[in-house]
């Protein structure tokens, strides 16, 4: 069971990054979905990472005073970068595929549960990791249609 928990804990948000891949070479819609997932990315970053600057949390193996499952770093706990990319990748797929999107969230509920059973988070770091995420994506998308060369479907000259 350890084996199955590391491997979700580490591996498992290729999941999500691999359909927002797929979603986005298949729609070829280049300069919207571009310009969302950098504005998002972006977005996602910011609120992570102020977030973490106004709060320090001890990860659960410091506290606990266990051996992780996952060899990690002594760092803050809050929130998790891991569902923040979940969180931003539910966000940018749920406009482009309602049932990637949610294959993505199911993905992203076995990481964020992995990773608690990892020792590496509590559950409130998960839930704000992947609330952060899905802002940023929702920025990231209202950022992007308000570009004139995204609006206007041109080229940006000057």
């Amino acid at each position: 069971m350890n084996a199955l928990i590391v491997a979700v804990a580490m591996w498992g948000l290729l999941l999500p990054l691999l359909l927002v891949l797929i979603v986005t070479l298949r729609r070829g819609e280049w300069r919207i979905d571009i310009a969302q997932g950098a504005l998002g990315g972006l977005a996602t970053i910011a609120i992570v990472k102020a977030s973490a600057a106004a709060f320090y949390e001890r990860r659960p193996f410091l506290v606990e005073h266990l051996h992780p499952l996952v060899a990690h770093a002594a760092d803050n706990a809050f929130p998790s970068d891991h569902l923040a990319a979940c969180g931003l990748a539910v966000g940018y797929l749920w406009t482009r595929s309602k049932a990637l999107a949610v294959l993505a969230l199911a993905a992203a509920v076995a990481i964020g549960g992995a990773r608690v059973l990892a020792r590496l988070h509590y559950p409130q770091d998960v839930i704000a990791g992947f609330a952060f995420g899905l802002g940023g994506a929702f920025l990231g998308a209202w950022a992007a249609r308000s570009l004139p060369f995204i609006r206007s479907g041109a080229p940006r000259s000057g």
